[in-house]
């Protein structure tokens, strides 16, 4: 069992790789990405400003964000720096001219700007190109402004983020503010156009070492492999840095993540423990009543609650039992949502009275988890325990004299559940995300809401976050269901 044990635990980091991987790949392949703008009109139809001005601004529009996320590298491979002159020229026609090679009509704003960002996003890799570009009089003059616009785009950096930065990083910042100022005065800067060029080529030749600009056969092979989307998050996850959220960049995922996980871990947790228990205990009487009037009553009432739709019956408990009702014999109401009542409140009462005042906040949220799933699992525990009851060894033991009380305990129970334990050990990695309705309806910041928000937001950090907690806490259900099977039959073994 040891071996299989340590295979398993040695298999899990393998299996959360590949895992983040595919998720990796697909969410960074979905159409568009978190800093994508919309130009809408009055009527809400698409629109873009012809002007140069506005098309030149818009290259650097969220330029921090991207560079914040990432998104202005590869996902996987990153070949930019072995681009050649001719491809970096034949590009920047396209964007002049608004469309492709051998094409009749003008290209869409949408496909236009989407161009010229991922052009933008290349153009780091590219300064030697659009430099020789910018000097070669042979070019017109609309190319060459082209290639000097981008050559900004491309010197233009962000800083290194985050707390306790080293005495080196913080020199780099300083490096980096100093030339982006630079940068931006030489793009706005008043006069002739071999007046700028002169200006970047001087900053240029001061700079290309430091930003290694012109990249040997040796660091082209390293860029190729680690300067990708992909190895940037590996190496903050290697770390357990799993980013800021989009829309704030001091707040840390982690963080956020541990100031609601308590919430839904307790809508996860406590209605698994009551459906198990629950379960069996209704399983067993419906399995001994069999085609009796409890088990007819008792699958009539679970089927009805499993056709119940859980965003009806949420909804109604609060209509109709919190609205309308208090607790019985009690003066107290019974709220309508939340964790606990207000903190100015709840930080003045005893360990005791929050204790109950969590418990009335949670009653009808545990009300609305838990049939459900009551319902489905009961069902099935009456399957098991009907199937068990009908083994050899079940006669044997009745043809021995046991009563039928310690049957059940002892033979017909830890065999019956068996099929319950892998139905919960397989739902354990739904635990983070928790209950997005039941969050919603009875206002409760749990993981399922947070979640969500991220989907919408496009929030890749929670998004990845979730991905891999949620794997990982599936890979450990598998691994609790194989040793509670040891445990309640010892005909099964790990060994190998």
């Amino acid at each position: 069992m040891r071996r299989y044990l340590l295979s398993r635990l040695m298999l899990i980091p393998v299996t959360l790789l590949a895992i983040l991987l595919i998720n990796f790949i697909i969410l960074n392949l979905a159409p568009g990405d978190p800093s994508t703008i919309g130009d809408m009109g009055e009527k809400g139809s698409g629109s873009r400003s012809t002007s140069a001005a506005n098309e030149y601004s818009r290259d650097d529009g969220y330029l921090i964000f991207r560079e914040h996320y990432g998104l202005t590298l590869p996902i996987l491979l990153n070949a930019w720096p072995g681009r050649s002159k001719e491809k970096v020229e034949a590009d920047l026609y396209v964007m002049r001219d608004r469309r492709s090679p051998g094409a009749t009509s003008e290209m869409g704003g949408r496909r236009y700007r989407e161009l010229r960002l991922s052009f933008g996003d290349r153009c780091r890799y590219l300064m030697p190109s659009l430099l020789a570009i910018a000097e070669d009089g042979k070019e017109p003059l609309s190319i060459r402004e082209l290639a000097l616009h981008f050559f900004i785009r491309g010197g233009i950096r962000m800083g290194i983020t985050g707390a306790n930065l080293t005495v080196a990083e913080r020199n780099y910042n300083t490096a980096v503010s100093r030339d982006n100022i630079a940068l931006r005065r030489l793009s706005g800067a008043a006069g002739d156009f071999s007046e700028r060029l002169d200006g970047l080529k001087e900053w240029y030749e001061a700079r290309r070492d430091f930003y290694n600009y012109e990249p040997g056969f040796g660091d082209k092979f390293r860029i190729l492999f680690l300067e990708t989307r992909l190895m940037r998050y590996l190496k903050r996850v290697a770390t357990l840095d799993f980013g800021a959220m989009r829309n704030d960049a001091n707040r840390q995922v982690i963080n956020e993540v541990a100031r609601r996980i308590k919430y839904s871990l307790t809508l996860a947790l406590l209605p698994m423990g009551i459906t198990f228990i629950l379960c069996q205990v209704f399983g067993f009487l419906m399995a001994v009543k069999h085609d009796r009037w409890p088990d007819r009553l008792l699958n009539l009432l679970f089927l009805s609650l499993y056709a119940a739709p859980i965003f009806v019956v949420a909804p109604w408990l609060i209509e109709k039992v919190a609205l309308h009702h208090a607790i019985p014999f009690l003066p107290t109401s019974i709220p309508t949502g939340g964790f606990h009542s207000a903190p100015e409140i709840y930080s003045q009462m005893t360990s005791w009275e929050r204790l109950g005042d969590t418990a009335l906040h949670l009653a009808l949220p545990l009300i609305a988890l838990t049939y459900g799933t009551l319902a489905s699992q009961t069902r099935l525990s009456r399957t098991a325990v009907l199937e068990v009851l009908q083994q050899d060894f079940i006669r044997t033991a009745r043809a021995k004299g046991l009563s039928f009380m310690r049957i059940l305990t002892r033979h017909v129970a830890p065999n019956a559940a068996i099929p319950i334990v892998t139905s919960l050990a397989t739902s354990l990695g739904a635990l983070l995300a928790g209950s997005l309705v039941i969050e919603t309806v009875f206002n409760i910041d749990g993981f399922g809401r947070f979640f969500y928000e991220a989907v919408i937001n496009r929030d890749y950090n929670v998004i990845l976050f979730s991905t891999l907690a949620g794997a990982l806490l599936t890979l450990v259900g598998y691994l609790l269901a194989d040793i509670a099977y040891t445990l309640l039959d010892p005909r099964i073994s790990l060994t190998k």
